[in-house]
Formats: C-alpha cells, structure tokens, sequence
C-alpha cells in the first residue's frame, strides 16, 4: 500500500493564493506541492494539498515544522500521511452545468479558473456549496453539490468522488 503525504493549510484569498502557497511550501519543504482542494470562507483560503510522491511520504511532524519555519505567509491546520485507497468509487452528481451553455454560480467559476474542486460557505443559506471542474467532450463542466450546516464541510475524497463520476 502507497502512502501520501498531505497538509492543510490556511492563507489570505489573494489574487494567485493558491499558487503562492504552493510555491512558499515547495521552497520550504523541498518537495513538489500538488493542490487537491481548496476552501473558500470569507477572506480566507484553505488548502489541502499533496506533497512529493507516493514514494516519499515523509513523517508529517517534519513537514509541520518544516512549513511553520519555512513558510511564513501560510498556517498550517495539519499534517497526515494517507494510505491510498485505490480507485475511488464515482458518485452521481445531478447539477452538472456546462459553462458554454449554462448561468454558474462563483463558486463554479472559481472551480474551473483554478481547476480544483472548490467549497465555499454561504452565509445566506447557511450551507456549503462544492464545484468540481471536469469536461465532456472536450467541454469544460462543473458539478454542483451543497450541504447545510456549518460542521457538515466537504472532503477532497468527496470531491474526487464527484469528479471521478463526473468523468465517466
């Protein structure tokens, strides 16, 4: 079984957020950052991103501490070593707009800009709302999924759920 090393981590919502804390966590740990999912919550941006390869988890009190002295502009939430699960089994999404043809919410046009899955809390309908980006022949797509309640938050598993059905 595969290991992976992953940490979430917290910075401000700026223009290339994401790309900045990716680049500030490379220089810091020394390995290549993949992002995974990304969570939106006021001016807020959470990451959870991959770091190396399968083959190089690393133990994740050395990454914690590797990006809390490295990586000033960034918080770190956690830090874990996950066991790769093998193929993700798809799940069904039923709001899937086309973005050529179909009105998206912001939260879908982030997903499809940054090409992450992406949650974002809606303070109107006290709810999450996730956008996954995928394509359909070469169109790009986003599905669409909510969930109310503050505690009840999307994973990046349920997002690559969404995805993986999505793509079949």
């Amino acid at each position: 079984m595969t290991t992976t090393s992953k940490i979430r981590i917290a910075t401000a919502d700026t223009t290339n957020a994401c790309t900045l804390a990716c680049s500030e966590i490379t220089a810091a740990v020394g390995l290549p950052v993949h992002p995974e999912f990304q969570e939106i919550e006021g001016d807020c941006l959470i990451l959870e991103l991959r770091l190396g390869s399968e083959l190089q988890a690393a133990p994740p009190k050395h990454l914690a501490a590797a990006v809390g002295n490295g990586a000033p502009a960034v918080d770190l939430l956690s830090a874990w070593n996950e066991h790769a699960s093998g193929q993700i089994p798809p799940k069904l999404c039923r709001d899937v707009l086309g973005s050529l043809y179909d009105d998206m919410p912001n939260v879908a046009h982030r997903a499809l800009d940054d090409n992450l899955a992406t949650a974002v809390w809606d303070r109107s309908d006290s709810s999450w709302h996730l956008a996954v980006p995928s394509s359909c022949d070469a169109q790009p797509i986003v599905g669409l999924s909510h969930r109310r309640g503050y505690s009840h938050r999307f994973t990046s598993l349920e997002a690559a759920s969404i995805r993986s059905g999505l793509a079949s």
